[in-house]
């Protein structure tokens, strides 16, 4: 979901009046939409191909495809790996959101690892290291590897060791073989990277039920809805109002500083209608000026 209107807040303008000097406030992005932009920008794109290879990219997209495709996941974790019903998904012509419930608590281990570029054929055999391809691994490990190493065996810009600190479910646990040390070194695009388990302590994990809520069905009916919901009408306004409100259909209109008086306006004006998401200093929008509907 993207954010188009950036805001002051309270102590921002304060901030301002006690330095007696101006600064931008803020700017507003209309962008007009049809019903298929307007579905679009509300939601965020999951394609069969991406859930059907989630294991191999980490436990939030495994919860998504699982929970998608069974309707019903569970997971053990820290935190909630997705908020609840914080986002609209959307694969084909279905949108969903996803909420969970607290089934229980389990024990996993948080493991910290250190990982090393610098590692080379003569050292691991004069040492007697077992290595592993990265292919190799199974996906627990794969989807933890796979950024991390690209990062490591860059060969430009990266750092030659990393630290990183994971914590894994008890099932995430008998998957891996890196996490109780079986391998010394992962082979990864021609490079032989060291790896070693600095720590591994005991973690409380709380289990997560997650299910998937229908929202629509098709992308007429998801916009229909978000019509329904969130459109209200800017008309009414003061010559001033207007024409910021022209300047940002036509792009974007940006206030000099917190005594623009149009943008104030519209800022009452959209903090007191329904928005489709929003916080103290950013929010979207959907609008509807001169017959045109716009996400803000």
């Amino acid at each position: 979901m993207q954010t188009r209107l950036l805001v002051a807040t309270a102590a921002a303008v304060c901030l301002v009046a006690l330095a007696g000097c101006s600064q931008p406030a803020g700017s507003l992005s209309m962008e007009p939409v049809n019903d298929t932009e307007l579905a679009d920008h509300a939601s965020t794109k999951v394609s069969e191909d991406e859930l059907a290879e989630a294991h191999e990219r980490g436990p939030q997209p495994q919860v998504l495809s699982r929970a998608v495709q069974n309707e019903s996941a569970t997971v053990a974790a820290t935190d909630p790996p997705h908020k609840n019903n914080s986002t609209v998904y959307r694969t084909g012509d279905r949108f969903y959101t996803l909420s969970y419930t607290i089934v229980g608590t389990t024990s996993g281990r948080e493991v910290t690892y250190r990982f090393d570029r610098n590692a080379t054929t003569d050292e691991a055999d004069r040492n007697g290291w077992a290595t592993v391809a990265y292919d190799d691994l199974p996906p627990v490990d794969r989807a933890m590897l796979r950024t991390l190493l690209s990062v490591i065996t860059a060969e430009e810009g990266s750092r030659s060791s990393i630290e990183e600190r994971r914590t894994y479910s008890p099932a995430e646990l008998n998957q891996s073989v890196i996490a109780d040390q079986q391998y010394d070194a992962i082979r990864y695009d021609g490079t032989l990277v060291e790896v070693d388990v600095a720590s591994s302590e005991p973690r409380s994990l709380t289990v997560y039920r997650y299910r998937p809520r229908s929202v629509a069905t098709t992308t007429d009916a998801y916009a229909t809805c978000l019509q329904d919901e969130y459109v209200f009408a800017l008309s009414g306004l003061d010559p001033n109002t207007r024409e910021a409100v022209n300047e940002a259909a036509n792009g974007t209109y940006r206030a000099e500083n917190t005594s623009d008086t149009a943008f104030r306006s519209l800022i009452e004006t959209f903090h007191s209608s329904t928005a489709v998401s929003a916080n103290t200093a950013s929010g979207s929008w959907i609008t509807r000026y001169k017959g045109r509907l716009y996400w803000v």
